[in-house]
């Protein structure tokens, strides 16, 4: 190959790095839109009706990766949607217990730390929270459950991915290679870290790993507290690992392994003096909703998209290969 011929390789290569995170930008700014401003009203869904109850357990799922934050969290999305039910669920006096359903790989957070206080508040006038775990219940994800009164998972779940991350990509040796120049000016040394045009220095990784360990130290005291574990004894399991069902009953992370109708009974034990109705909560469907069948790929597509719209953020995520 020409000198010329891997210039114009390498010119390629940058201009298809840099429209795609055009597009990303411009289709998560358009996805914010269609998300809608978060105003739509809760909707209750009857799953057991009883003409004698004497309360209510409500079902919240939280689905999907909790990235709101993105958006400012005023976009009714995962974040938003399951802020506003837990405190619908609080603010009415006849709801006795909430039976929290989590599938997700985490997310920002601020978003997993947001809903976590959101549970703690609804606890507080003395409303039981049981966590039921999906298929999926990692990194923020368990990082909302921990505050649960109790934790179920399901035989197939996978949780854990307890850990900090700060996910970046970088171009800029192969903006050297092709001779262009990053000229932004910015206010100090560390105003551009993690720009994907300039490599990060030994003191600037020194102080993005000063904020991980912070925010790990504190996923780790949540964790502690929620399970009345040690510090020390939570601290080996939180080094990004999976777990399976079984391998995080051993190690006290869930109370129990069981499915959700078994998990339902314990919740009503749990409420007290039943009987109880059991409602579902749901948010009105909005624009993106209509355009989007349940469990589609293009939810996936979505939360990919609006992580790489935010720009470099910590994360209480799980991080597969690839992917983030």
């Amino acid at each position: 190959m020409t000198q010329g011929e891997g210039r114009r390789r390498g010119l390629g290569c940058l201009f298809g790095v840099l429209a795609l995170s055009a597009v990303l930008g411009a289709f998560g700014l358009g996805l914010a839109g269609l998300l809608g401003g978060g105003g739509g009203a809760v909707l209750e869904e009857v799953e057991s009706a009883r003409a004698d109850a004497k309360g209510k357990i409500v079902v919240i799922t939280l689905r999907g990766a909790m990235l709101d934050g993105a958006m400012g969290l005023q976009a009714q999305g995962v974040t938003g949607t399951a802020l506003k039910h837990l405190e619908a669920a609080r603010k009415d006096d006849r709801v006795k217990a909430v039976f929290l359903e989590l599938d997700t790989p985490g997310g920002a957070v601020t978003d997993a730390d947001l809903i976590h206080r959101a549970v703690v508040k609804l606890q507080s006038q003395g409303k039981k929270v049981l966590v039921h775990m999906g298929d999926l219940c990692a990194s923020g994800g368990y990082y909302v459950a921990a505050a649960a009164d109790e934790v179920w998972a399901l035989p197939t779940t996978l949780t854990g991915s307890i850990g900090v991350i700060i996910r970046s990509l970088n171009v800029s040796r192969l903006l050297e290679r092709i001779g262009v120049d990053d000229e932004s000016v910015a206010s100090g040394p560390n105003k551009q870290i993690l720009s994907m045009t300039r490599p990060v220095t030994p003191e600037q990784r020194a102080l993005l790993q000063g904020i991980v360990d912070e925010l790990y130290t504190r996923f780790v005291e949540v964790v502690a507290a929620g399970r009345d574990l040690p510090p020390e004894t939570v601290r080996p399991l939180a080094d990004g690992r999976l777990f399976t069902a079984r391998q995080a009953a051993e190690a006290k992370l869930v109370d129990a392994v069981g499915y959700r109708d078994e998990a339902l009974d314990r919740l009503k034990a749990l409420a007290g003096e039943g009987p109880f109705e059991v409602v579902k909560y749901r948010a009105q469907p909005n624009l993106f909703d209509l355009f989007r069948p349940p469990g589609a790929a293009m939810g996936r597509l979505a939360d990919a998209l609006l992580r790489e719209a935010g720009g470099p953020r910590a994360m209480y995520l799980y991080a597969a290969p690839g992917g983030g």
